[in-house]
Formats: structure tokens, C-alpha cells, sequence
């Protein structure tokens, strides 16, 4: 550990004297638990503003107090305890943020589930991962929470008021808890393919990437962030809980709109803004983004393919802020691509592994291209300190830096030529009238397969399809041409991500 580290880590509390004595006494009286890191961000920033949600604003201080009261409620009144699985179905919310150290305190199993998630799928998901309690927000009923899931369900906002209304359960007594139950996230979460990544809370598995985070993106030195990514989505939940961790303000967005959150980063003064690279392309087609981002100070990209282009227009604007973070569900984040990485390098990377990972290079073809393996010590329980293929294609230039060339099982056989859909994307996006993309496979009587696409461009582009498909000519072989090219709109999950096609209608 380099001296700069020791010294972020000094301002943080983590390595003092009276930060480790605090530390420990926060274990000793709330577990092993996020309850406990929160009671000790609480000891250092009491009255330092904790969350924004909602026009409600909340102290590291009434932070605490609340999620100590809500634990107290759901042991009492609705009997939850070690060992139970709960899922949890909320967006952004204070609500939200309470949850997860009541939870974590009591010791039960927390299931993170997707709020896109079809009624269908929800049910199987419960049945799969034996959820005793649902905690759901109300406006997810009707669309999205059948009525006859076999476990008890209760309302996200009944939970809010109670512990707000109630004061009878201050003076119960919760059980010792050695250490808190897994967090678990899924990935997909729509496709019914969804895989269920859990971990236990460890503060050694928080280390070296908080390391990371502190050495290269200097977030010690940063005051506040906004969190429009879902707490169900791991990139979201780790934003969370280090940046309570660190004492910062955070903004909670409930879903993303590019303009509220361009004035919540001009009304709150953010410095912090993390997003994945669909977020950051809506951003950057208002025209007084520039001046309503002049407080932010760092944008961490993550959960999907950046484009150079919008590394281009950031650094334009804002100058070398802009950071690419790669990782998977199971593994964690575990690359960074510093905004030096990104404005050397004629193709976007995903960067090198931070310290505590170890990643290789697979079954490389004749241009280096080859399956992604990582050895990750923060990896989901099962997989920590295993090789697991990632079951992305990189390729690893000669000075360490990796760069993403798609996924393993989207390679289709177009013609009898191996194509990759990403790729496509890639050169499709980089027209200067193109905002978003999406490229699929479709059956074709001819051809047996072609690709199709779908694309989103700029609000004033008189682009049209056919001149599209003139200026990819050049820049792709003939397999990869898309056959059909249809001009439209792209809607965004709640993730952030672009809603790509599960099939080929």
C-alpha cells in the first residue's frame, strides 16, 4: 500500500486510531453488517447531508436513526430474522436506502430484484430463491407483482411512514448478529435467464477496489453524487454503499431523465456522476449540458460499450474526467480505464486490472481476439478466487490495456462469415448523426441469417437509412451490412441500459 492510499485512508477514518476503534465498536454492536458502516460514517458526518430523494433530505445522523428504527419494525411487527430470504423490488428512493442496512443488520438473505422484471418471471424468481417477503414499491403493483406469490408482500411506502409515524419500537432489542446475510444481484433479470450473484459482506472484499477507486479517481476528494443507476444493479448498489462509506451526499433518481438530472447536478453542485454510456449520449443532446456540468468533476462509465465519441465531447466540455469501469455481476468490477486511456487510444478501452485481480486471455484467434478469464477476490460466493470466464471476447494490446470486442454467444453466422453484432453497433455509432443502435439477427430465406439494426439518431439528423447503409460499406464486410436498417426511437431499462431485443422479431 503506496503512501497515498495510507493518506486517503487517514482522512477517511479507516486506518486511525479512533476510526479503527470506532470501526470495531460499530461490529461488535450492529455485526458484521452495513448497519455497521453506516453507524460509523454516522460517527464522523453526523450532520453532514446523507441522501437527497424526493425533496426530502436526510443527516448521516437521521440516516442511522431511521434504518436502527426500521430494523426494529420488520423484527417486531412483521418477524423478519436470520436466515429469511427477502426481496426487495424498489426504485431510488430513501426507502430503498434504508432497507439494505436494516436487512443487512437483521442477518437475513437480501434478493435485489430487477423493477422491469415481467409478473411471470417475478413468480419463478420467488419460488427459485424461496423469498419469504417481498418489499415492493406500490407503483410496480399492477404491472409488474402478481397477486398470488407465495410469500408475504408489504408496500415500500407503508414501511417509510410507519417508521417515520412510530416511535414504540425504539426500545426493542434486536438479536446479535455475528455477521449479516448475502446480498444478492442477478443478472439479466428480464429474459427469464437471469443468474443469481450473491455475496457476503466482508470488508476485505471492499478493499481493493475501494483502493482502486481512492488511487485513481481521487473520490476521497469529493463531496457529493448522483445515483440514477439502480441499487439492484451491482454498478448502483457499490456507488451506494461507498459512497456512504466515504461521508459523501447522495442524489437518488428514481428513473433517469437526462434533463432532471442535468438540473439536480446544477442545483446540488454534484461532483460525482455515474452512469453507463447510454446515460452520458442523452446527456450530451441537451445544448446547456456544458454549463449545467461545470460542478462535475468526475463520470464513471460502466455496464455497457462506450463509444468514442462521447469520450470526445466530454473531454471537449469538461475536460480528462471521464473514467471507463468494467466488471461483470459475478466478478465485480475489476478494470479501469483512466480518461489518459481513453484519449491515447484510437478505440475506446476497457482499461487494466486493478490491484487484487488477475485477468488472461483465452483461445485467441489470428488478430489476438480471445475469451476474457478473471480471478477476482471479491467475486460472488462459489467463484471468489476461481478462473471464470466472463464469456466476453477482448483483445490485450501490448501495453496491458484490454479492449472489448463483444460477447461469445452473440456471434452469428451470417453468409457462412462469423459476425459480431457489437461490432456493428460500434461502427454505426461512431456516425456523427447516430445517438444509439441496436443490431440483431433475423432469419432470412436466402441467407439463412442476416443482421438487422435499429437506430436512434440525433434530435435535428435528417439522416436516412439508406445514406446509413452507404457510409457503412466501406467500414464493414459484406456479412456485416445490415439488411434493414429502421430509423426510430430506443427506449432505456431502468438500468440505464440500451433495451436490446431478446429475439430477432
Amino acid at each position: 500500500m503506496n503512501r497515498t492510499i495510507l493518506s486517503k485512508l487517514v482522512k477517511l477514518h479507516l486506518i486511525t486510531p479512533g476510526g479503527i476503534y470506532n470501526l470495531v465498536r460499530s461490529f461488535i454492536g450492529d455485526g458484521i453488517s452495513l448497519m455497521a458502516l453506516l453507524r460509523f460514517s454516522a460517527t464522523y458526518y453526523s450532520d453532514r447531508c446523507a441522501l437527497v430523494s424526493d425533496d426530502m433530505r436526510l443527516t448521516y445522523k437521521e440516516l442511522y436513526s431511521l434504518a436502527q428504527h426500521l430494523a426494529k419494525m420488520l423484527y417486531q411487527d412483521y418477524g423478519l430474522t436470520t436466515g429469511m430470504s427477502v426481496g426487495v423490488m424498489c426504485r431510488n428512493h430513501i426507502t430503498m436506502a434504508l432497507l439494505l442496512p436494516a436487512l443487512s443488520r437483521l442477518g437475513v438473505r437480501v434478493k435485489l430484484l430487477n423493477t422491469d422484471i415481467a409478473p411471470n418471471l417475478l413468480k419463478e424468481q420467488v419460488e427459485k430463491s424461496k423469498i419469504n417477503v417481498l418489499i415492493y414499491d406500490s407503483e410496480l403493483k399492477e404491472q409488474r407483482v402478481p397477486v398470488d406469490l407465495p410469500c408475504n408482500m408489504l408496500h415500500s411506502e407503508d414501511l417509510y411512514q410507519k417508521v417515520v409515524d412510530n416511535v414504540q419500537h425504539l426500545n426493542v432489542k434486536l438479536p446479535r448478529i455475528k455477521r449479516c446475510g448475502d446480498i444478492s444481484v442477478f443478472t439479466g433479470g428480464t429474459s427469464g435467464k437471469s443468474k443469481e450473484a450473491s455475496r457476503r459482506m466482508n470488508v476485505n472484499q471492499f478493499l481493493p477496489p475501494l483502493f482502486a477507486l481512492l488511487k485513481q479517481l481521487h473520490l476521497d476528494e469529493r463531496d457529493s453524487v448522483l445515483l440514477s443507476l439502480p441499487v439492484y444493479h451491482g454498478f448502483g448498489l457499490a456507488t451506494l454503499v461507498m459512497s456512504l462509506l466515504m461521508g459523501k451526499k447522495v442524489c437518488l433518481m428514481r428513473h433517469f431523465d437526462a434533463e432532471e438530472a442535468l438540473k439536480t447536478i446544477a442545483n446540488e453542485e454534484i461532483e460525482v456522476v455515474p452512469l453507463v454510456p447510454a446515460m452520458l449520449a442523452r446527456l450530451w443532446q441537451i445544448d446547456e449540458a456544458p454549463s449545467l456540468m461545470k460542478t462535475v468533476k468526475c463520470i464513471i462509465c460502466g455496464g455497457d460499450r462506450l463509444d468514442k465519441k462521447w469520450v470526445e465531447v466530454t473531454s471537449e466540455h469538461l475536460g480528462n474526467i471521464l473514467f471507463n469501469l468494467f466488471g461483470t455481476t459475478e466478478a465485480g468490477f475489476f478494470m479501469i480505464a483512466s480518461p489518459q486511456d481513453l484519449s491515447r487510444n484510437e478505440e475506446v478501452t476497457i482499461g487494466r486490472p486493478i490491484r487484487g485481480v488477475k485477468c488472461k486471455v483465452e483461445n485467441e484467434d489470428g488478430q489476438g481476439v480471445g475469451s476474457l478469464w478473471v480471478r477476482s477476490g471479491w467475486a460472488m460466493i462459489g467463484l471468489k478466487d476461481k478462473w471464470q470466464n466472463t464469456g466476453d471476447l477482448v483483445y490485450r494490446s501490448p501495453d496491458g490495456c484490454y479492449f472489448y470486442r463483444g460477447r461469445s454467444d452473440n456471434m452469428v453466422v451470417c453468409g457462412g462469415e462469423n459476425v459480431y453484432p457489437e461490432n456493428v453497433e460500434k461502427v454505426i455509432n461512431s456516425h456523427t448523426d447516430v445517438l444509439n443502435s441496436i443490431v440483431y439477427p433475423v432469419t432470412d430465406p436466402q441467407f439463412g441469417t442476416v443482421l438487422n439494426a435499429k437506430v436512434e439518431l440525433k434530435p435535428d439528423s435528417t439522416l436516412t437509412s439508406e445514406t446509413l447503409k452507404e457510409t457503412l460499406r466501406p467500414q464493414l464486410s459484406r456479412a456485416e451490412i445490415p439488411h434493414h436498417i429502421t430509423i426510430t426511437a430506443i427506449s432505456l431499462k431502468n438500468s440505464g441500459k440500451i433495451a436490446r431485443m431478446s429475439n430477432s422479431t
